[in-house]
């Protein structure tokens, strides 16, 4: 996760810097974790590193993505806080119940990228679930 490696690794920012300064737009991390039941503790450790980091990311598109799992409750609330975020992106194939959150109250003004092919088996989509997560997406 972001907050670990900011704990542990500052040259980060000098990466951010240099792909800011190479005209990089867009930035993506990918938050594995926030798809653990975490406990409260580690989820105000995560807000609290992407605060500090915001002056790091100020002018870049930030795009967090998960795992292909379930983002529970508690996760989706703190990552859909999180500072100098752009985007989010979600696997609604093994996440399902992540489409209710998202249904529930997407934060206005972020994109949302969302995976609908099943990442660990693309051979096996089933195209019309895929087609009927898309039709859902495109009324919120």
């Amino acid at each position: 996760m972001l907050f670990l490696l900011l704990a542990y690794n500052y040259e980060l920012r000098e990466v951010v810097a240099d792909l800011k300064a190479a005209g990089a737009s867009w930035i993506q991390f990918d938050e594995s974790a926030l798809v653990l039941d975490l406990e409260s503790k580690e989820l105000q450790a995560s807000t609290a590193a992407y605060s500090e980091f915001a002056c790091s990311l100020s002018g870049l598109n930030v795009l967090i993505e998960t795992y292909f799992s379930e983002v529970l409750a508690e996760a989706d609330k703190t990552l859909t806080s999180l500072s100098g975020v752009t985007a989010f992106g979600f696997h609604l194939v093994r996440g399902t119940k992540t489409l209710d959150l998202i249904k529930d109250g997407f934060p206005s003004g972020k994109h949302l990228f969302s995976g609908v092919v099943d990442g660990r088996n693309i051979w096996a989509n089933d195209i019309f679930v895929s087609l009927n997560t898309f039709r859902v997406l495109r009324v919120l």
